[in-house]
């Protein structure tokens, strides 16, 4: 009889444990793809500063939606063309009802939208009924992420419970408050910010660590951590390993599954060595691959200071540092977190809250999609692009809100890139077949952002989600009311929890009007 692959199956060897892909050919039956039992996944991937207007400008009506060949895509969102099949755009969802003025215009915006971008609680008002000194307070509400961890069930359960990721190298000011607030989209409980890490080995050693956590059997956690240092020492792979456990499990499945587990080793050596490469730029002296277990996330420590950290070419003493390579890097490492089933909850922040990051990273072609004249080098800083020119008003004309002044083209460069970085991720997704379908067709991948452009308001944010396994339209462009009739960004993470999950949740953030949570029927197939 064929040995039934669950996630708990590994590839082991020389003191590592590697976890490995869904394989559809070994799956139990009743669990096959699309059906009850298989891996749902949760990935939110935020960018902070909201949007420039090109974002909407191909937008519906309020109150509209556009499918097929009537949804066009904006000029910074073109680089999901790929997906767009796959894709939903969602505008006029506000966040901003947990305000105990109940109105969208929040200060400090950074800090509270950022901090209530996955509650929708209002930190500071938490607080506030602590008689807490807000500059010193860490508390919130426990973010969609982290409940979807803690009410998902032992079906979904996985080695890391979830991930968290990011690019931050040039964190913002932090309005008087922690810096949880801008560099935290998780909450594990209302004192417990689980921080990103933008460390790339970190996040390849923690991943590889799920593995080793697991233990060869008749072999104690000394032993496993003794053999991964004496083979870091030896400067050898990790994969190196686990290779006699692999070629025993390609004579176990079927064609296309011995295709799956090839190409997730060939990748992950290749992630190995990218992680470590990446990771002398950013610390040197801490290149050698390590494989030690990983321990329970940690609450949030405070900074070094504020507005610390590198930009793009920066020396670090082992070579300049390179966004784009950063990038590229945790890209894979996502890919890798989920095509091994170590984890199937991530979020992913494409940059802190605030950031004063100078984007030197950004290419020509990615300037030329917004109209940006390129200059090689030339730095485009993100938050003083953000206070540059650029007004959309409250008031609405022909279906949409007003433009002032066009949003500056050094602003909408930055987020045409960082559009780009997420649509790099569910293409990658989108290229591992899964059952039906692939591995994005069975996720719920959110792209956004806290506030919605210049003005720093917590209303019409931007919203990108894709995939969904058939809850949700895809290849479509809902758009809500006008402020004031507009729908809560609680209600998605609401209608994502109830019918992709069936989590039977009954609330989830703050509405100080009385409003109750209600599923956003409109994006629901």
């Amino acid at each position: 009889m064929k040995r039934l692959m669950t996630r708990r199956n590994l590839l082991r060897g020389a003191g590592v444990c590697l976890a490995l892909p869904w394989l559809e050919s070994l799956a139990p039956r009743g669990a096959r793809a699309g059906e009850p039992g298989t891996p749902k996944r949760f990935l939110l991937c935020t960018f902070p500063n909201g949007a420039p207007h090109h974002w909407w400008e191909t937008a519906p009506a309020f109150g509209k939606t556009l499918k097929g060949a009537d949804f066009k895509l904006p000029r910074v969102l073109e680089h999901f063309a790929p997906v767009k099949s796959k894709m939903l755009m969602i505008s006029r969802l506000g966040n901003y009802t947990w305000s105990t003025e109940q109105h969208p215009y929040i200060e400090p915006s950074h800090s509270r939208l950022g901090a209530a971008l996955s509650t929708c609680v209002d930190a500071d008002q938490l607080g506030r009924e602590a008689r807490q000194d807000l500059g010193e307070w860490v508390g919130n509400g426990v973010s969609v992420d982290q409940l979807i961890v803690q009410k998902a069930g032992p079906e979904q359960a996985t080695r890391i419970p979830s991930l968290q990721t990011g690019l931050g190298v040039k964190p913002g000011f932090f309005d008087q408050r922690s810096y949880a607030y801008n560099q935290v989209v998780s909450w594990k409980s209302p004192r417990e910010p689980l921080k990103r890490s933008v460390n790339p080995k970190a996040v390849f050693d923690a991943l590889v660590g799920a593995g080793v956590g697991a233990g060869v059997p008749g072999q104690s956690d000394e032993e496993a951590r003794i053999e991964a240092e004496r083979r870091a020492a030896a400067e050898k792979s990790v994969i190196d390993g686990v290779l006699a456990d692999a070629n025993s499990l390609m004579n176990r499945v079927g064609s296309e599954d011995r295709k799956i587990v090839q190409q997730y080793l060939d990748s992950l050596r290749e992630i190995e060595k990218n992680a470590t490469r990446v990771q002398d730029t950013m610390t040197p002296g801490q290149g050698s691959l390590g494989c030690s277990p990983i321990g329970q996330p940690g609450v949030v420590p405070e900074p070094p200071g504020q507005a610390e950290g590198l930009n793009e070419n920066d020396n670090t003493g082992a070579g300049p540092y390179k966004h784009e390579d950063h990038a590229k890097v945790m890209i894979d490492l996502i890919v890798m977190a989920i095509q091994c089933d170590v984890t199937r909850v991530i979020t992913h922040m494409l940059d802190d809250m605030r950031s004063e990051f100078e984007y030197r990273c950004i290419p020509e072609d990615v300037r030329a999609k917004v109209g940006l004249a390129y200059r090689r080098e030339s730095s485009l800083h993100y938050h003083s692009s953000q206070h540059a020119a650029g007004n959309l008003d409250k008031a609405t004309q022909n279906g949409q809100y007003k433009i002032i002044a066009q949003s500056n083209l050094d602003y909408a460069a930055i987020n045409c890139w960082l559009n780009q970085k997420s649509a790099e991720l569910a293409q990658r997704l989108d290229a591992i077949p899964e059952g039906d379908g692939t591995v994005l067709d069975h996720s719920v991948m959110v792209h956004m952002s806290e506030m919605r452009s210049h003005d720093h308001d917590g209303y019409d944010l931007p919203i990108v989600l894709l995939g969904g396994d058939g809850v949700f339209l895809n290849d479509a462009h809902v758009a809500y009311g006008a402020l004031g009739s507009d729908r809560q960004l609680r209600d998605l993470w609401f209608t994502i929890m109830n019918q992709y999950y069936g989590l039977g949740v009954t609330s989830f953030g703050e509405d100080r009007r009385g409003a109750q949570n209600a599923l956003l029927e409109e994006i629901l197939r």
